[in-house]
């Protein structure tokens, strides 16, 4: 027996397309059934996006801005360890300087 040629094409559907449907499915915006039908693909491949697709999310531009206050205070973050860097550098000079007069300098003697 022959297999009977088929005129239609599977459709690809790309994979930009296929999240934007599952998060609409997540979403309870459309059942799977209507996106197939949408997509013009079988509704088994719908449900086969749905599991090899299960862990991934549409992250959106906006998702990743962040806002002028979190820019601001990280900036300021930014300056406080720039700060604390050149105090410590400061304080161990101070102190080997400190450390370099007390072993040259006689013990006083109060009398």
């Amino acid at each position: 027996m022959a297999s009977k040629p088929t005129n239609k094409r599977r459709r690809h559907v790309h994979l930009g397309e296929r999240l934007e449907v599952i998060e609409r499915i997540r979403a309870r915006q459309v059942t799977p059934e209507q996106a197939a039908a949408e997509l013009g693909v079988l509704e088994e491949e719908v449900h086969l996006w749905l599991q090899v697709h299960a862990d991934d999310r549409i992250v959106a531009l906006d998702d990743t801005r962040v806002s002028p206050e979190v820019r601001r205070l990280s900036r300021r973050a930014e300056r406080l360890v720039e700060l604390i860097a050149n105090a410590d550098v400061t304080i161990r000079v101070l102190n080997r300087m400190l450390a370099e007069i007390s072993a040259g300098q006689p013990t006083a003697r109060h009398g």
